[in-house]
C-alpha cells in the first residue's frame, strides 16, 4: 500500500511548498539520529520530503499515489538481513546502517534545458532540498539524459551526505517557425 507523504509531514493536500519545506525541517529536527531519533522514522521523513519538494514528483505522487526515486531502492536495515547480530568491530550492523545510509541519501533529480543550451552550453543555477545554491555547467555538446554527480549536495545520513545526481532532458520544440525550421534545415545540409 502507498504511503501518504503528506501524513507522514503532517500537512494538508493543498500545502504549498513553503509549507512543505517548514514541515520538513522541524520534524527532520525532531527526529534526526544524532539527536536521539528514530532512524526509520527519520528515513520516511526524508523520503515523504524527497517526493513532495519536487513539483514533478509531488504531481506524479497526487496522480498515481507513487513516485520514482530512481532505483535507490527499498528501506532495508541491517537486523533485517543479518537478524540483529553484532560481530565485533562496531558489529555489521554499523557497517550496513553506514552503506545503507549512503545509499538512501543519494538523491536523483531531472532539469529540462533547450536544445540550444545543449548545443552551445550554458551555466544552471539550481538550489538543491537544503536550501544550497549549485552552479550546473552545462559544457557544449550536452546529451539528452547525460548525468553530472555532486558529491556530498544529496540528503544527509550518519556519516556525512550523499550526492546529487542530475539528468538533464532536452525539451525539443514541439513547433518551429519558418525561420528556426531554415536554420535547421541549412544545419542538416552542413551534416549536422
Amino acid at each position: 500500500m502507498a504511503k501518504d507523504y503528506y501524513s507522514i509531514l503532517g500537512v494538508s493536500r493543498s500545502a504549498s511548498q513553503d509549507e512543505i519545506k517548514r514541515a520538513y525541517r522541524k520534524l527532520a529536527q525532531e527526529h534526526h539520529p544524532d539527536k536521539g531519533g528514530d532512524s526509520e522514522r527519520f528515513k520516511e521523513i526524508n523520503e515523504a520530503y524527497q517526493a513532495l519538494s519536487d513539483v514533478n514528483r509531488r504531481a506524479q505522487y497526487d496522480q498515481f499515489g507513487t513516485t520514482d526515486f530512481g532505483g535507490r531502492g527499498g528501506n532495508y536495515r541491517s537486523e533485517d538481513i543479518f537478524g540483529g547480530a553484532d560481530f565485533g568491530f562496531g558489529g555489521f550492523g554499523d557497517v550496513f546502517e553506514s552503506f545503507f545510509g549512503r545509499a538512501f541519501s543519494q538523491i536523483q533529480v531531472e532539469v529540462q534545458i533547450k536544445l540550444t543550451q545543449a548545443l552551445l552550453g550554458d551555466t544552471l543555477n539550481l538550489q538543491t532540498n537544503q536550501g544550497e545554491q549549485i552552479e550546473l555547467k552545462l559544457p557544449p555538446g550536452t546529451q539528452d539524459g547525460q548525468t553530472f554527480r555532486f558529491a556530498n549536495k544529496g540528503a544527509p545520513y550518519r556519516g556525512g551526505k550523499g550526492d546529487l545526481l542530475v539528468t538533464v532532458r532536452i525539451a525539443y520544440p514541439k513547433r518551429l517557425s519558418k525561420k528556426q525550421r531554415e536554420l535547421v534545415e541549412q544545419l542538416q545540409q552542413e551534416g549536422i
